[in-house]
């Protein structure tokens, strides 16, 4: 039984295949290729399909996927901190001195020596590197003073494709995945330095996580897009690994559970548990339920609207209980997560106890939507509510 990742991964092919069809015979160029132009034809957009995303082969893709992304996870530990890269982008040099090392450290740079076990920490002159089977970017190589030297105060930047027509197609691939799968694929982004360690080592690395950014510009039109950049934001690793774990969750889960992508932060905190009982807040979640028409998951009240009922008699029920969530350290922090939230009447919510909702009342709060759930879709909505 195929699970939601491959799924979704299916979907994506079958839909991306179709697009990519439509791309026409011209020549192409890319910013770094200065005036020399690629040809580009419906022969050479087949045989790249074949190679990034063949129809028929979603289980194997999904597998390389997957063990794409368990590869780049071993070395996120390696990786810098934003602000830190950010710094050593500014540097634009290839040397770095002590005094650099010293401040790009202290801002939460890794700097890791060359490794010739590690493609990552080695000083290959080929920009791309490319994952299992060539289907993703694993990483990608800045050196100072290219074509597009520029990193914004949001950690965004530029990076071209290769000169032919896979390489074009594989940046677009990588959009487009990430847009069906509403979470941003990731890279690793790395620069290296002349930095003298010993006789054997005169070379150091400082790398980060980067996402990658799909823009609605670039997928609704691949013949206009094909041999544009990939714009990339770097991220830290909390970020990184809050990316593999949804993935690892799309890769586990059934139809039968909906596997969503990261409430923020600040959202989570500002609609949590204590800030929304009996305030305002939560107020403006109840009059948005009466007003969308929403019920009570639970049976004893036959599920009754919200709108029939006074706000007095309407509570914030915990997916799992506060007291249960209380026996686990590593879930007390999401014990009054909007994700752990969920609108119920008075009755319904008092005959749960300390009890876990059964199978019956959890299909019905995964129709119904968790107040994060609300949140994704209808934040402004509930705001104004």
């Amino acid at each position: 039984m195929e699970n939601r990742l491959q799924s979704q991964i299916q979907e994506a092919i079958n839909e991306f295949t179709t697009m990519a069809n439509q791309i026409t015979q011209s020549p192409r160029r890319v910013a770094s290729s200065k005036d020399k132009k690629t040809n580009v034809n419906q022969n050479m957009i087949k045989n790249a399909l074949k190679k990034i995303c063949p129809k028929g082969k979603s289980k194997i893709i999904t597998s390389d996927f997957i063990t794409h992304y368990q590869n780049l996870e071993k070395l996120i530990p390696f990786c810098s901190s934003p602000k830190s890269f950010h710094s050593a982008w500014d540097l634009r040099s290839e040397i770095l001195n002590k005094f650099d090392a010293d401040r790009l450290v202290n801002e939460g740079a890794q700097i890791i020596p060359l490794n010739k076990n590690e493609r990552l920490f080695q000083t290959i002159q080929q920009g791309v590197e490319l994952g299992k089977n060539q289907r993703l970017i694993s990483f990608v190589r800045h050196s100072a003073g290219n074509y597009d030297d520029d990193l914004d105060n949001q950690g965004r930047f530029s990076y071209q494709p290769p000169n032919d027509a896979t390489g074009m197609l594989r940046y677009r691939w990588s959009q487009y995945l990430s847009k069906k799968l509403e979470v941003s694929l990731i890279v690793i982004a790395v620069m290296w330095f002349t930095y003298r360690v010993s006789n054997s080592i005169n070379q150091v690395f400082v790398a980060a996580p980067a996402k990658i950014i799909e823009f609605d510009k670039d997928l609704a039109n691949l013949d206009g897009s094909l041999q544009e950049p990939l714009t990339l934001q770097t991220i830290n690793r909390i970020d990184a690994y809050n990316f593999l774990n949804i993935i690892n969750s799309l890769n586990e889960t059934s139809f039968e559970i909906q596997t969503r992508r990261d409430l923020p932060d600040a959202l989570a905190r500002e609609w949590e548990f204590e800030r929304i009982n009996s305030s305002e807040k939560g107020r403006k979640i109840k009059r948005f339920a009466q007003k969308q028409g929403k019920t009570c998951p639970g049976t004893l009240c036959n599920h009754i609207k919200f709108a029939q009922l006074p706000n007095r008699n309407i509570a914030f029920g915990h997916i799992i209980s506060q007291k249960w969530i209380s026996c686990f350290n590593f879930l007390l922090d999401k014990r009054d997560h909007p994700d752990n939230l969920y609108l119920s009447c008075q009755k319904c919510n008092s005959s749960l106890s300390d009890n876990f909702p059964d199978s019956e009342l959890r299909n019905e709060i995964e129709k119904m939507g968790t107040i994060g759930d609300w949140l994704r879709d209808h934040k402004e909505s509930i705001r104004k509510s």
